[in-house]
């Protein structure tokens, strides 16, 4: 029991210690920047700069505010500029989704023992797909290369950031749809394929189209082979397409935001916007104290 305690409490002080990493690592610099923690650490970092070198100094740092409001603001405008899209509708690119994170098919667990099962958990639980989910569709994410940006919503463990099955999430990347309509198939490889098969068993082909019971095709016979094959190949590829596709976002081309978060869209917009306004006054500051 005792044993037992000891690898809990020392599992819970690994969590702890994935959670403040993933603030940077998985969550990005943008949003570090944009949290109010982050003012402490660069009053810290420009304090230290006039300490050690001199107040002529500062314009360095100021550079960095400009970066950070820029990019804050880029981000502004995304959240708020692109819509949100259906995942049924089956849009493709640069989307904008808001479902409920759901395991993938097949998988009733996910995390640690004793912790409520959990879709994503930063330290432990990154790279495996789930799927988003609305009410008439759903997207398979694999968010190995997504920032993603949590709230802790345990009511028991406040300080846990991780999603849980059935959370509401919003997601900002380019979709994409494997299968269905948008499967590449080759006509040609398919009837190739087929006549292949039918090559390997003579004595099938024989009995169904030898129609002068010769025990040989003739040439026209063979020419009633070629165009079955042709038909079944034309018919099997439509009915791959007219299966439903997979929905898919990966990835974010272009240089563009992926994102995964359980904040609403409004109140990060809001961080963002309030979080670059904060960073263009201090750039306009630095620079002011620097000359």
């Amino acid at each position: 029991m005792k044993l037992e305690h000891l690898q809990s409490s020392a599992t819970v002080t690994q969590i702890v210690h994935h959670q403040f990493r993933a603030l940077l690592r998985r969550g990005g610099l943008m949003n570090f920047v944009a949290r109010p923690t982050f003012a402490v650490i660069w009053l810290l970092l420009c304090y230290g700069v006039v300490g050690h070198l001199s107040v002529a100094w500062l314009w360095l740092p100021a550079l960095f505010n400009l970066y950070f409001a820029l990019g804050l603001y880029r981000r502004y405008r995304l959240v708020t500029d692109t819509a949100i899209s259906r995942i049924s509708s089956g849009a493709q690119g640069y989307s904008r989704l808001e479902g409920q994170a759901w395991l993938p098919d097949g998988e009733a667990y996910r995390g640690l023992a004793f912790l409520p099962v959990t879709v994503w958990l930063p330290g432990h639980i990154e790279s495996e797909p789930f799927y988003l989910a609305d009410e008439a569709g759903r997207c398979l994410l694999f968010p190995q290369q997504a920032e993603i940006v949590t709230q802790p919503a345990d009511t028991h463990l406040y300080w846990l950031h991780a999603i849980y099955p059935g959370q509401t999430l919003f997601v900002l990347g380019d979709m994409r749809t494997s299968g269905g309509a948008n499967k590449k198939l080759c006509y040609r490889e398919r009837v190739s394929e087929l006549l292949s098969d039918w090559k390997s068993r003579p004595a099938t082909l024989i009995e169904h189209f030898d129609a002068n019971n010769n025990g040989r095709l003739e040439a026209e016979e063979w020419d009633q082979v070629v165009q079955s094959a042709q038909r079944l190949a034309a018919e099997d590829i439509q009915e791959q397409r007219s299966q439903p596709g997979t929905h898919i976002i990966d990835s974010s081309v272009g240089g563009r935001l992926f994102m995964i978060t359980n904040i609403l869209p409004e109140v990060l917009a809001l961080r963002y916007r309030v979080a670059s306004w904060i960073h263009s006054v201090v750039w306009l500051g630095l620079l002011i104290a620097a000359l």
